[in-house]
């Protein structure tokens, strides 16, 4: 067979993870990267003798039009995501979007309708913390209905992030990063528990910017109804001291806590607990005899179910409608936050909210700054 040929676009940070996963024993046998496009020429021209690429591109056109490429990893700024995806999506490519895929619902749309007119071409976002083994393990055991009715969930993704952090360029801003914390940092926690728990019927929530000089929030807390009935809480900083996320799930008989890890809580079991310890004991082996390996990288996990998707031609773990459902509790999030109300999902075309964060006449609230804390 021969192996699938990659393109990267976008040379900074995350692009490392991409370029180290199709790298990986896991994935080599399977797909290549043949070319990497960045409009800086030197920092792609880097990363190509580092990561011994080809072909380098300085614009994403020139990348789209090289017959090697078969699929794509977007691994640009937020606001360009949308964009590039479509253009990948009608050039014929297989596309791998980095998170958030789209900064509104309008634009996943957009991605889901130019997936559909392609000649077969898939399309994945990567939502990594899904394929960690504590992950699937606890999504299984829901499934198989051991968790009983589920009854709460929690999101944390507490992190630390100084004023420094926020030099970069598009960073910060509504127009370039599509969002604050609860976009770009807790979207993963957001979309596990909106994975584990199901389909959300409301949210209610408030966001703000309480310590950064940013344009976007740097914390938010929100309290979802999802249909099933069940609660969820979220909450979302980067004015933490050191870095932690945590997911917790609750049901009628038996409970899932992940580890701390602050970039990869569900890469190992969750512990488990119940009234009746032998039920958590059961639970523990089930678990792992289900999933018995250990994921030792989440991206490579994430590309190796995208490149196995190519090849079996099937619809892969993180389609645009896996998407949506986090990106409908972002979008409420903000919307309760800014207006004030409760919101009831999910949010129609119609709404405000839909095509544009904030709508034009809204924003978050200020939070006064004049009392020191005591």
């Amino acid at each position: 067979m021969d192996r699938i040929g990659i393109g990267i676009i976008g040379a900074g940070d995350i692009s490392h993870s991409h370029l180290l996963a199709y790298r990986s024993r896991a994935n080599r046998d399977l797909a290549r990267v043949v070319a990497i496009a960045d409009v800086d020429e030197t920092r792609a021209t880097a990363q190509a003798t580092t990561y011994e690429i080809e072909r380098t591109y300085s614009s994403v056109e020139q990348l789209l039009a090289d017959d090697a490429v078969q699929a794509v990893s977007i691994c640009t700024p937020p606001f360009l995501h949308v964009e590039q995806s479509i253009a990948a999506l009608r050039a014929g490519k297989h596309v791998l979007t980095e998170k958030p895929v789209s900064p509104t619902l309008a634009g996943l749309d957009a991605i889901a309708a130019a997936e559909r007119d392609s000649d077969g071409a898939i399309f994945s976002g990567v939502f990594q913390h899904r394929v960690g083994q504590g992950a699937r393990q606890v999504k299984a055991l829901i499934e198989a209905g051991r968790f009983g009715r589920l009854r709460f969930g929690l999101s944390e993704t507490l992190w630390q992030r100084p004023q420094s952090y926020y030099d970069v360029w598009w960073r910060g801003t509504w127009e370039k990063e599509a969002g604050g914390v609860s976009m770009g940092h807790g979207i993963h926690s957001i979309d596990m528990l909106a994975w584990l728990m199901g389909e959300p019927a409301s949210i209610i929530a408030d966001a703000a910017t309480v310590k950064l000089d940013i344009a976007v929030e740097d914390t938010s807390a929100a309290t979802v109804r999802f249909q099933s009935g069940a609660v969820g809480q979220i909450i979302v900083t980067v004015n933490a001291q050191d870095n932690r996320s945590r997911l917790e799930i609750f049901g009628d008989d038996l409970q899932a806590v992940s580890s701390e890890s602050p970039y990869d809580p569900t890469r190992e079991p969750f512990r488990f607990s119940s009234l009746d310890s032998a039920v958590a004991e059961q639970a523990l082996g089930d678990a792992t005899a289900l999933f018995p390996d250990e994921t030792k990288h989440l991206h490579v996990a994430m590309v190796h179910d995208f490149l196995e998707a190519i090849i079996e031609r099937r619809p892969p773990l993180v389609t645009v409608d896996e998407c949506r459902r986090s990106m409908q509790i972002i979008t409420g999030l903000y919307k309760s936050a800014m207006t004030g109300a409760r919101v009831d999902l999910p949010i129609a075309p119609g709404d405000p909210f839909y095509s544009g964060i904030p709508p034009a006449g809204l924003g978050l609230r200020p939070v006064s700054q004049d009392t020191e804390g005591t």
